[in-house]
């Protein structure tokens, strides 16, 4: 089991900051819609959570931004490629980056704090109705455009896989 990148293989850090990165985020998209549903029902206590699971992903973002700097065996696309998977992953990161920081100044602007699965990290305040509108569409359209990018990187990984045949499912799986 190695831990760092190879030629053939992604190593097991990445892998698995990947697909625990990419389940957290299909579950944060994914749980605009219960939480309306069920917010509509009167039972949403779900905000909490998806604040929590927004600072982790903050969290686990910079180590896995710090991971790949750091870990210099990473596999690079084909040439022709590389632009286009640079900067799909770019604004990827940077979706990755964007979308917390709007839900967090939604929070601030709703005047609710913000805690981390119960520690709180940022107190009540007032409301900023100003700033709770412009971060809450903000977000909802970052959240969008995640899920063109989750999207266009399923299509290229397939693409990589099947047209490319460079078995790259196989690394990352």
């Amino acid at each position: 089991m190695n831990w760092l990148d190879t030629e053939n293989r992604y190593g097991l850090v990445s892998r698995t900051l990947h697909w625990t990165m990419t389940l957290l985020v299909l579950l944060m998209l994914a749980s605009d819609w219960w939480m309306e549903a069920l917010e509509d029902l009167g039972k949403s206590n779900l905000m909490g959570l998806h604040k929590s699971i927004g600072v982790l992903l903050l969290v686990l973002l910079a180590f896995r931004l710090a991971w790949r700097w750091h870990n210099h065996g990473r596999l690079a696309p084909p040439v022709h490629w590389r632009r286009a998977a640079r900067l799909g992953h770019l604004a990827i990161y940077g979706l990755l980056l964007a979308i917390p920081l709007s839900g967090l100044l939604t929070a601030l602007g709703s005047g609710h704090g913000v805690a981390f699965f119960g520690l709180p990290l940022i107190s009540a305040g007032p409301e900023i109705e100003w700033l709770e509108e412009a971060a809450e569409e903000t977000h909802e359209v970052l959240a969008n455009l995640m899920w063109l990018m989750i999207g266009g990187h399923v299509i290229a990984a397939l693409a990589h896989q099947w047209w490319l045949g460079e078995r790259s499912l196989k690394r990352m799986a």
